[in-house]
């Protein structure tokens, strides 16, 4: 079970660092974020190109979609 500990762990570092806090209305996304952000920790040769990529393939965010 260590490494169950140490990815908990690293979460809530993660969280608390991050965010700052947590709310429970976006707590979804806070693990969603972390999940993503774990699963490609080894794949540092690809980021400038896959973010890039994600930069220019989506639509703009406004404030009241975010908390909406």
């Amino acid at each position: 079970l260590k490494w169950l500990h140490t990815i908990i762990s690293n979460a809530k570092a993660f969280i608390g660092g991050t965010y700052h806090g947590l709310d429970s209305k976006h707590l979804q996304s806070y693990l969603d974020e972390f999940c993503y952000r774990f699963n490609r920790r080894e794949i540092k040769s690809e980021l400038f190109n896959r973010l890039v990529h994600c930069c220019l393939s989506t639509t703009t965010i406004t404030y009241p979609e975010l908390v909406g």
